[in-house]
């Protein structure tokens, strides 16, 4: 300290060993510290609503509203959520749970349409479009043995159901380089099924050619 900050002897020192114009000091930080409070005070109170929904008070900048690179669309997404929605209000709903299941299949969200595939054979399992529309997804997520099996199963409840000859004869051949045994679902799916437009796609991927 200075001169001048050193107490004279036998003044009376204030409370803390402050001198009284340091006290004058603290006092208007004091005021200004308690009214600036106030006023964030008030704002808060004005903007608590916002707050309490977990909202910002303000406007973002501009772009910031902008999705991630990854986010589906804002319709996509909302009507996903619809489904959803619908679907886990209704657990004994068959086509809520297919309609969902339908819609994250053409999204191609493989592993959830999954889901409410297994969900729709659980409420009915002789439901052989949704076991076939499973076994591509399992197939489209290259799990070959279980795309396999559920176009088998399907098969036995619908015998040559055309998309499931098809998606059996892809699984053996793509999945399990199990020529043979596409060739035999192939030549199935043609005798019973020849002007199925997959008898032309599963001839050009086996080289057969042009199917007669």
């Amino acid at each position: 300290f200075g001169p001048a900050d050193t107490l004279k002897f036998g003044e009376f020192p204030l409370r803390g060993g402050m001198r009284r114009d340091l006290l004058v000091t603290a006092l208007i930080f004091t005021i200004v510290g308690f009214m600036a409070g106030a006023l964030y005070t008030g704002a808060l109170a004005g903007s608590g609503p916002a707050l309490a929904q977990g909202r910002t008070v303000s406007n973002p900048p501009a772009g910031s509203a902008a999705l991630p690179a990854d986010h589906p669309p804002m319709e996509t997404a909302q009507r996903w959520q619809e489904l959803r929605e619908k679907a886990e209000a209704n657990p004994k709903d068959e086509n809520a749970a297919v309609e969902l299941a339908n819609f994250l299949y053409d999204q191609g969200v493989w592993d959830q349409a999954i889901q409410w595939y297994q969900r729709t054979l659980e409420i009915n399992p002789k439901n052989t479009n949704a076991r076939t529309d499973m076994a591509t997804c399992y197939f489209q997520a290259k799990m070959f043995d279980e795309a396999i099996r559920e176009y088998e199963a399907a098969l036995k409840d619908e015998p040559n159901k055309p998309q499931a000859l098809f998606g059996l004869a892809r699984a053996k051949f793509e999945g399990k380089q199990d020529r043979a045994g596409a060739e035999r679902v192939f030549e199935q799916l043609k005798q019973a099924h020849p002007a199925f437009e997959g008898v032309e796609v599963l001839a050009g991927i086996l080289g057969k050619g042009a199917p007669k």
